[in-house]
C-alpha cells in the first residue's frame, strides 16, 4: 500500500476507526512493504510521521522496532521523545540508546529515563546507569535506580543516595535495598542529621514498609525513639501495628511519641487495630489521650457501643469525675446509659445547675421523656433565641434515643413551629438534619415532611432555610432507595419537587455509595412513573437529579438513560445542556449518542461536552466545530465566528488538515486588532500547542504592539514542533526588554539542544545580557552539564564588574557540582564574601551533600558563621548545629560567641545552635565552658541606658534553651541538662532541675526532697520560680513530660510532711496543676486543705489561692 492511499483512506474516518485501520497493518509483520510504507510516511510532516510511529507500534516487527529507534532522532522534539517511550517499551536494544548518550539534549535523556522506569526495562537501566552517573552525574543516575536489577541497586544505592528524587518509587521496586541503605546509613549518622535524613527518606521507607513492616518497626525502636514519627509513615501504621503490636504500641505510648498518638487517631486504620487490642493495652491508650478531648472521642467511636464505657473508665482510671464537665462531643459517642448518667451528674452541678444553657445542652443528652418538662417548656419561652435554642435541643435529644418512634413523637409535637418566625424554625431544620438518617423512617418522615412544608409556606422563608429543607429532603430519597421504600422515596421526591421549584436546583447526594449493587434498577424502576409523567409536562428535573446522584452507576440504567434522551427534546436551555453532558457521559455510548446530538441540531458542538466527545472520538465531525461557518442555532448565532477552546491534547487525534483548519480560527483571532489582548494572547498560547505547529507561524506576533500578546509569544515558542530551532531567537532578545520572558523561555528550548552546541550560545549572554538574562544563562549551562560549562561560569565569577545577582546565582548552581575543584573554589570565595554570597553556601543541607564533601562543606559554612558581616553570620549559626558533626570547631566557635560580651547581635543564635550541638552529641564540654564563664563574669554594666547584666540575661537564656531542648526530646535534651549541671548559679540551676525531673526515673523521689533541700537558702520568690518549673515540666504544651496526678500525689504529700516552706510551695504548685487534672479527687482536696493549715505562713497564704470551684 502507498502512503497516498493510506491516507486518502483514513482521512474521513472516526480516530477509533482510524486507529483500528492503521492496526490491521499487522497483517504485514516482516513484509518488506510494510518498510517501505513507514520509510514514505517518515519522509512526509508531522501528521504521517506519528501515523508511522503509530503503525510500528502496532506491528512490532524487526523493521518496525528498527523505525522506531531511527525516530528517536526525529527534529519534531514531540515525536523524538514519542519515539523514545515506545522503542523502550517494545525491547530496542541497549545499544541503540548507548550511543548517542554522550551528547544526548536533556529532554530526550529525561523521556529515556522515563520510559526505562515505567517499563521496567532492567537490562537496559543496568547497561544505562554507570554511563549516565560518569557523564550526567548522580542525579540523573539516581532516576534509574527504581529500574535496575536488585544487584545494581545494592552496589550502587550507597553512592548514590544523597542524589536519589524519588525514594518512594525506590522503595516500591526495591524494599530491601531501601531498608538496608537506612539501617546503614542511620547506624553511622550523627544524631545531628537524622531529623534531615528522615525528612528525606521516610517516603521510601513508608513505600518499603509493606515488604517487612516488622523491620521498620525495628528501624524506628533503634533511630526515630526521641523524635516524632515521620509524617509518610502515618497512612501504613495500621500495617506497622499489625506486623509488631506490642513494640509498635510501646513506641507510641513514649513520652516522645504521645503527640503522633493523637494524630494517628484520625485515621481509621490506627483505630481499628486499637479496638481490637487487649482491654490492657487499650487502657494505656485511653489514659495516653485522655486530656485530648477529641482524641478520646475518636477513640471511643471506634468501638462498638457495648465497649465504650470499659474504655471510657479505664482512661478516667484516677479521675474524680463528680465535678467534672465532660465535652459534648464527647458525651455523644458514649453509650445510653453512660451518657444518661453522666449527663445527669452533670445537671446536679452548682456551675451547671447555675448557668441555664448548660443546663438546656445537658438535657439534651437524658432520656427524651426526662428531657421533655425541661426542652419542652423552652419551646414556650416568649424570647425567639431561647425557643429556636429549645426545639433544637429537643429533636437532637429525640435523635439520640435512636428510635424512629421518639423522634417521630417528638416532630408531631412541634406543630407550633409553623406560627414561628425563619429563625427559630431554621434552628429546629438545622437540628434535624443532623439526626442520623437511618431514623427517617415513616413517621418521622411525615412529621418532617409537614415541617418542611410549613416552612415552605412561611412568607418569611428564606434561602438558608430552603437549603436545610434540601438536605432533608435528600436524606429522605436516599433512605428510601436504599430499604426499597417507595412511599418514603415518593415523600422525598415530593418534597425535592418543591424545594427545587423555590431554590432553581437540589444535590441528591451520592446515591451510588449508599445502594446495594443492583439496587439503582429498583430505584430507577420506582422512578419510571413519575419520570414519565414529568418528561409530558416537560419538567426533566427528577431524570437530572437522580442521574447525577447515582453518577458512573447510572450508565447502565436503562429508564434513567431514556429519561435523560427524552430531556433532549426540552424547551429550556440550560436544562438541555445539563441532558446533553449527562447522556453523553457513559464512555461506551458517548461517540455514537454525540453523532446524534449534532443531527438533531449542530449547533450542539458549542455545548462543552459535545466538542469534547468529537474533538476525542468523533473526529469525524469536526468539520462542524473547525469551519467558522455552521449551521446556526440554539446554541450558536448566524452572525458570530465561533473558536472552539480545546484541550492541546485532543489534536494528537486529528488529521493534518484538520489541525491547519483550526490553526487558521486561531490565527484569526490572534490578528484581529479589535479582540481583547487576553484572547488574542489565548489564541496564540494555543496555536503553538497544537501539535506540529512550526515557529515560523508565531513569529508574526513577536513584534506586536501589545507587550502581553509579544510575550506570550515568546513563552510558548519552546513548545512548537522543533524548539531547539528557536533557542537562538530567544536569546537575541536576552538585552531587550522582553529579556525576563525570552530567557525563561529559553530554559525550556536548551533543554532539546545538545549540551555540546549550548556553549557557544550561552556565553554571549552570561558576559552581556541583562542580569535576569546572565542569571538563567549560568543556570542554563550547568543544568544542561555542557562540556565547558565550570570554564565559562569561572570566568563570569572572576569578572570584576560581574553584578552581586548573578555571582549570587552563579554560587547557588555549583552546590550541586562539588566534584569540580571550579565549584569549589567559587563556593569558597563566596563564604567569604559579602551576605548576598555567603547566604547562597548555606541553602543545602547535609542530607544532600555526597558523603565525600561534607567535611569540606561544613567548614564553608563555618566561614560563613565567622562572616564580618552580620547579617550573613545570623543567618549561618543556625546551620551550625547542622553541620557540626563534620565540623569539630563548631563548638568552640558558638561558645566563644556565647561568652564574648563584646557580639551584642549574635550570641543569642549561637546559644541555640550550641544547646543543639550538645543534643546531637557534640560540644557538651563548650557549653558546660560556656555556662561557667558567664556565671562567672563581673555584673556590669549595672543598670546602664543601653545594657543591663548582659552576662547573667545570656546564663538566662542559655538555662532556657536547655528547657527547651529537653521538651522537643528528653533524651536528647539530657545531654544538654548533664553539661550545664554543676555550672550555673542559683537559683538558675535548681529551677532548670526541677524543669526537666524524670518523673518516671526510679530516683524522681529522691531527687525531688534534693530539690526541696537547695530551695531552703533561696527566696520565697525564687522557690516559686522552682515550683511552677517543677509543676509545668519543660515547657508549658509537654503534657506528655509530666506525670499522672495519680502519680504526683505521693510526692506532694510527701512534701507537704516536710513542714517547710520549700516543701509547702512545691506542693502547692503540684496540687494547683494537678487537682483539677484529676478532676479534684478527695486526696487531692485533703491535700489542699493540709496545705492551708500548714505552719508556714506564706505557703498558706498561696495554698489559699488555689481553688477547686470559681464562684
Amino acid at each position: 500500500m502507498r502512503a497516498e492511499e493510506l491516507l486518502t483512506e483514513i482521512e474521513p474516518l472516526p480516530f477509533k476507526a482510524r486507529c483500528r485501520r492503521l492496526a490491521d497493518l499487522r497483517g504485514l509483520s516482516g513484509d518488506p512493504a510494510l518498510a517501505a510504507l513507514l520509510d514514505e510516511l517518515s519522509a512526509r510532516g508531522h501528521y504521517e510521521r506519528s501515523l508511522a510511529l503509530f503503525v510500528a507500534a502496532a506491528v512490532r516487527d524487526e523493521a518496525s522496532v528498527a523505525h522506531l529507534v531511527r525516530a528517536t532522532g526525529d527534529p519534531d522534539a514531540g515525536l523524538a521523545c514519542r519515539a523514545i517511550r515506545l522503542a523502550v517499551r517494545y525491547g530496542a536494544a541497549p545499544g541503540a540508546f548507548l550511543d548517542g548518550l554522550e551528547d544526548a539534549p536533556a529532554a530526550v535523556r529525561a523521556a529515556l529515563y522515563e520510559s526505562v522506569r515505567k517499563y521496567r526495562r532492567g537490562d537496559l537501566a543496568d547497561a544505562l546507569v554507570g554511563r549516565v552517573a560518569d557523564r550526567w552525574g548522580d542525579q540523573e543516575a539516581a532516576t534509574l535506580l527504581p529500574a535496575c536489577a536488585a544487584p545494581a541497586v545494592a552496589e550502587r544505592l550507597d553512592g548514590l543516595a544523597h542524589a536519589v528524587g524519588n525514594w518512594a518509587a525506590l522503595g516500591r521496586a526495591h524494599p530491601d535495598a531501601v531498608l538496608g541503605h537506612a539501617e546503614r546509613s542511620l547506624a553511622e549518622l550523627p544524631e545531628a542529621a537524622r531529623n534531615a535524613w528522615w525528612f528525606h527518606h521516610a517516603p521510601g521507607v513508608a513505600a518499603a514498609l509493606r515488604h517487612d513492616p516488622g523491620r521498620v518497626v525495628r528501624l524506628l525502636e533503634r533511630h526515630c525513639r526521641t523524635r516524632p514519627l515521620p509524617r509518610p509513615l502515618h497512612p501504613a501504621a495500621g500495617a506497622l501495628l499489625d506486623a509488631e503490636p506490642e513494640r509498635m504500641l510501646a513506641l507510641l505510648l513514649s513520652d516522645s511519641h504521645r503527640a503522633d498518638l493523637a494524630v494517628l487517631l484520625h485515621r481509621r486504620s490506627v483505630r481499628d487495630r486499637f479496638a481490637r487490642l487487649g482491654d490492657r493495652d487499650v487502657a494505656a491508650v485511653a489514659r495516653a489521650v485522655r486530656e485530648d478531648a477529641g482524641a478520646l472521642r475518636r477513640l471511643l467511636a471506634a468501638f462498638p457501643p457495648s465497649r465504650r464505657e470499659a474504655v471510657f473508665e479505664a482512661a478516667m482510671r484516677g479521675v474524680d469525675r463528680g465535678a467534672a464537665e465532660l465535652d459534648e462531643d464527647l458525651l455523644d459517642v458514649l453509650p445510653r446509659a453512660l451518657r444518661y448518667r453522666e449527663a445527669r451528674r452533670m445537671m446536679g452541678l452548682r456551675k451547671v445547675a447555675g448557668t441555664p444553657s448548660r443546663t438546656w445542652a445537658m438535657a439534651a443528652f437524658l432520656p427524651y421523656e426526662e428531657a421533655l418538662p425541661i426542652l419542652g417548656e423552652l419551646t414556650r419561652r416568649p424570647d425567639a433565641d431561647e425557643r429556636a435554642t429549645g426545639y433544637a435541643l429537643l429533636i437532637r435529644c429525640a435523635g439520640r434515643s435512636g428510635d424512629p418512634a421518639v423522634l417521630g413523637a417528638a416532630l408531631e409535637s412541634l406543630a407550633r413551629l409553623r406560627n414561628e418566625q425563619d429563625p427559630v424554625r431554621l434552628s429546629a431544620l438545622y437540628a434535624l438534619t443532623s439526626v442520623p438518617e437511618g431514623l427517617l423512617r415513616a413517621g418521622p418522615a411525615a412529621a418532617a415532611g409537614r415541617l418542611a412544608d410549613d416552612a415552605l409556606n412561611a412568607r418569611d422563608t428564606s434561602y438558608q432555610t430552603r437549603h436545610q429543607i434540601g438536605r432533608i429532603a435528600a436524606a429522605l430519597c436516599r433512605q428510601g432507595a436504599a430499604h426499597d421504600d417507595a412511599d418514603l422515596l415518593v415523600s422525598g421526591l415530593e418534597l425535592v419537587d418543591r424545594v427545587a421549584g423555590s431554590t432553581g436546583s437540589l444535590a441528591l447526594g451520592g446515591l451510588d455509595r449508599v445502594l446495594r449493587r443492583g439496587q439503582e434498577h429498583l430505584l430507577a424502576a420506582m422512578l419510571a412513573p413519575r419520570l414519565e409523567a414529568g418528561a409530558r409536562r416537560d419538567d426533566h428535573r427528577l431524570a437530572l437529579l437522580a442521574v447525577r446522584a447515582l453518577r458512573r452507576r447510572a450508565h447502565r440504567v436503562p429508564v434513567l438513560q431514556d429519561a435523560l434522551e427524552a430531556a433532549l427534546d426540552a424547551r429550556d436551555d440550560g436544562v438541555l445542556t445539563q441532558a446533553i453532558t449527562l447522556w453523553l457521559a457513559a464512555p461506551g455510548t458517548r461517540a455514537e449518542r454525540a453523532g446524534r446530538v449534532v443531527a438533531r441540531d449542530p449547533s450542539a458542538v458549542a455545548v462543552p461536552a459535545v466538542l469534547s466527545a468529537i474533538a476525542r472520538e468523533r473526529t469525524d465531525l469536526l468539520g462542524l466545530v473547525l469551519s467558522g461557518t455552521a449551521p446556526a442555532g440554539r446554541f450558536r448565532r448566524p452572525d458570530v465566528t465561533y473558536v472552539p477552546r480545546i484541550v492541546p491534547a485532543w489534536a494528537d487525534r486529528w488529521t493534518a488538515r484538520q489541525r491547519d483548519a483550526y490553526r487558521a480560527l486561531l490565527e484569526r483571532v490572534a490578528a484581529d486588532g479589535e479582540a481583547p489582548a487576553t484572547d488574542r494572547a489565548a489564541a496564540v498560547s494555543a496555536l503553538a500547542r497544537i501539535p506540529g505547529t512550526e515557529a515560523s507561524r508565531l513569529r508574526p506576533y513577536f513584534e506586536s504592539g501589545d507587550p502581553y500578546v509579544r510575550r506570550i509569544a515568546l513563552t510558548v515558542l519552546p513548545w512548537t514542533r522543533s524548539p531547539q530551532e528557536v533557542l537562538p531567537e530567544l536569546l537575541a532578545r536576552a538585552e531587550s526588554d522582553d529579556a525576563h520572558v525570552a530567557v525563561y523561555a529559553a530554559a525550556r528550548a536548551a533543554r532539546f539542544v545538545p549540551p555540546s552546541a549550548l556553549s557557544a550560545m550561552l556565553r554571549p549572554v552570561l558576559a552581556d545580557g541583562k542580569v535576569t538574562a546572565r542569571k538563567e544563562a549560568a543556570r542554563i549551562l550547568l543544568r544542561n552539564r555542557v562540556p565547558d560549562a565550570m570554564d565559562a561560569l569561572a570566568a563570569a565569577w572572576d569578572d570584576p564588574g560581574q553584578h552581586r545577582d548573578v555571582r549570587a546565582a552563579i554560587a547557588s548552581a555549583v552546590r550541586d557540582r562539588l566534584d569540580e575543584p571550579v565549584a569549589r573554589r567559587i563556593l569558597a570565595e563566596a563564604a567569604e564574601g559579602p551576605r548576598d554570597l555567603a547566604r547562597q553556601v548555606l541553602g543545602t543541607p547535609p542530607v544532600y551533600v555526597e558523603e565525600r564533601f561534607r567535611s569540606r562543606y561544613a567548614a564553608l559554612v563555618l566561614r560563613v558563621a565567622r562572616s564580618a558581616d552580620p547579617e550573613a553570620r545570623a543567618a549561618a549559626l543556625p546551620a551550625v548545629a547542622t553541620w557540626a558533626p563534620w565540623a569539630p570547631e563548631a563548638p568552640a566557635l558558638l561558645a566563644g560567641l556565647v561568652t564574648d560580651l563584646d557580639e551584642t547581635r549574635a550570641w543569642r543564635d549561637a546559644v541555640h545552635a550550641l544547646v543543639r550541638c550538645v543534643t546531637t552529641g557534640i560540644g557538651a564540654a563548650e557549653l558546660g565552658g560556656a555556662a561557667a564563664g558567664l556565671a562567672a563574669a563581673p555584673a556590669v554594666p549595672d543598670a546602664e541606658p543601653e545594657r543591663d547584666l548582659p552576662a547573667f540575661q545570656r546564663l538566662i537564656a542559655l538555662a532556657e534553651a536547655v528547657r527547651d531542648a529537653s521538651a522537643r526530646h528528653r533524651t536528647l535534651g539530657e545531654r544538654a541538662v548533664q553539661a550545664v549541671e554543676g555550672r550555673l548559679p542559683e537559683p538558675v540551676a535548681t529551677e532548670l532541675a526541677a524543669a526537666v525531673l524524670r518523673w518516671d526515673g526510679p530516683g524522681a523521689a529522691g531527687e525531688i526532697d534534693a530539690l526541696a533541700g537547695r530551695c531552703a537558702g533561696l527566696g520565697v520568690l525564687a522557690v516559686l520560680d522552682v515550683a511552677d518549673a517543677l509543676a509545668t515540666g519543660p515547657s508549658e504544651y509537654t503534657e506528655h513530660a509530666r506525670p499522672a496526678p495519680e502519680e504526683a500525689h505521693p510526692h506532694a504529700a510527701r512534701l507537704v510532711a516536710r513542714g517547710d516552706l520549700a516543701g509547702g510551695l512545691l506542693a502547692c504548685a503540684l496540687t494547683e496543676r494537678h487537682g483539677p487534672r484529676a478532676g479534684w479527687s478527695a486526696d487531692w482536696r485533703d491535700l489542699l486543705r493540709g496545705l492551708r493549715a500548714h505552719a508556714v505562713p506564706d505557703v498558706v497564704y498561696q495554698a489559699r489561692r488555689i481553688h477547686t470551684a470559681d464562684e
